[in-house]
């Protein structure tokens, strides 16, 4: 009986063992995409005239941002708060709608959203 309860003592410490070294990768997997994507992101092909950002907060917070700036020096612009949430190449925007989309970063270390845009953002900060 003593070995039944050494063994099982010894099982139940292994699968213990295994659930926190599991959750502590899934917790520093989740940091480093949250510190990768950190940042103000505008889109390439954004110049004087037309502005499309993105600005994702550590506190997984952010602003989009949309600007148009005329000739005649008007503009029209809008900033839309947003909510995200990153796990493994997959980023969940909350803004007015809910957006699900993969995303990478190519060659150039460009963001990738493609349900957003077939155009890359670029770190801008």
């Amino acid at each position: 009986m003593k070995n039944t309860i050494t063994s099982s003592f010894a099982v139940v410490l292994l699968i213990v063992a295994t659930l926190f070294s599991c959750s502590t990768n899934d917790m520093d997997d989740n940091q480093n995409e949250t510190n990768t994507l950190v940042g103000e992101w505008q889109r390439l092909d954004s110049n004087a005239s037309v502005v499309n950002t993105f600005e994702f907060y550590a506190d997984n917070s952010g602003v989009k941002i949309y600007a148009e700036y005329h000739d005649d020096g008007t503009a029209t612009s809008s900033a839309t708060g947003i909510e995200w949430n990153a796990t493994s190449n997959n980023i969940q925007l909350l803004m007015d709608e809910e957006i699900n989309t993969p995303y990478s970063f190519n060659a150039e270390g460009q963001l990738i959203l493609s349900a957003i845009s077939e155009i890359p953002f670029v770190r801008i900060d």
